[in-house]
């Protein structure tokens, strides 16, 4: 679900363009942005959750020869808010037009 706001919340992406893309009905994008327009406080709780195991790997030693993912403080607090943004994005779209704008492609 997390993954369904990161990709649609602030950009001009359709769910019609959304599901084409990954090979999906369009009625399960739209009962996936349902449902985490209506687990508001949940989907806060997963991006916090997921900045903290962020964090947790920047701040991991890794054997010598193995590469990090190379994560910093900034990477952890942009994804923090980049995230929040695009969740708040799709929740006021969701509020405003609900599944009503892509009836008339499902017929």
């Amino acid at each position: 679900m997390l993954t369904v706001a990161l990709q649609i919340g602030g950009t001009d992406v359709t769910i019609e363009e959304y599901a084409e893309e990954r090979d999906l009905n369009v009625k399960t994008v739209i009962a996936a942005l349902s449902w985490l327009a209506n687990h508001e406080e949940w989907m806060g709780s997963l991006i916090e959750e997921r900045a903290l195991r962020m964090q947790e790997m920047g701040e991991k030693d890794y054997p010598e020869g193995v590469a990090g993912p190379g994560l910093h403080e900034e990477d952890v607090a942009d994804f923090r808010e980049g995230a929040k943004q695009a969740l708040a994005d799709v929740i006021k779209d969701w509020k405003q037009y609900g599944d009503t704008r892509f009836r008339d492609s499902e017929g």
